[in-house]
């Protein structure tokens, strides 16, 4: 039963191993939502990245979850303060919709790409994978990991929800 609901805010990372709580990424258009859990340990991570990659950010970064290449280490981190084992963990996305008309050939400005490729690569790095994603179209989503199950499931704007 669900006692809690955490909602993860753009740029933000959450993790929890309450049994009674379900972290919510509401609205992801062009952002990934990626939820992290271990069931042995029965914690759970989502982080709400916003843009691919830290490299030209002139100023400090004070929302580690903003950019895939620092979200991705900073979320495992605290999910091993936590117990989880990489071994454990099972890997899930939405998100990286195109939510702007963009003309042909031109993905320079299709963010919602961009970070997808992104996350994948920063995982890649850590030497973990993907299990199951819901990502691009041009539509809205919200991502929901309910920590007592480890179910992961995605409303797309107009649709059901439906467990990935």
């Amino acid at each position: 039963m669900i006692k809690a609901i955490v909602n993860v805010g753009m740029g933000e990372i959450q993790v929890t191993n309450s049994a009674g709580t379900s972290l919510v990424a509401p609205g992801l258009g062009s952002c990934i939502g990626l939820t992290i859990y271990d069931p042995m340990a029965k914690v759970g991570g989502m982080v709400h990245v916003v843009l691919p990659d830290s490299t030209n950010v002139t100023k400090e970064i004070t929302l580690l979850g903003k950019y895939a290449d620092k979200a991705v280490p900073e979320i495992l981190a605290k999910l091993y303060k936590l117990g989880a084992k990489k071994q454990n963990m099972v890997l899930k996305m939405a998100g990286g919709s195109q939510m702007f008309n963009l003309e042909k050939g031109s993905n320079i400005l299709n963010v919602g790409m961009r970070n997808t490729i992104a996350v994948k690569a920063a995982l890649s790095k850590e030497g973990l994978t993907v299990k199951a994603a819901d990502t691009g179209g041009n539509k809205g989503r919200t991502l929901k990991l309910d920590v007592a199950t480890g179910i992961v499931s995605v409303r797309i704007i107009g649709q059901l929800e439906q467990e990935i």
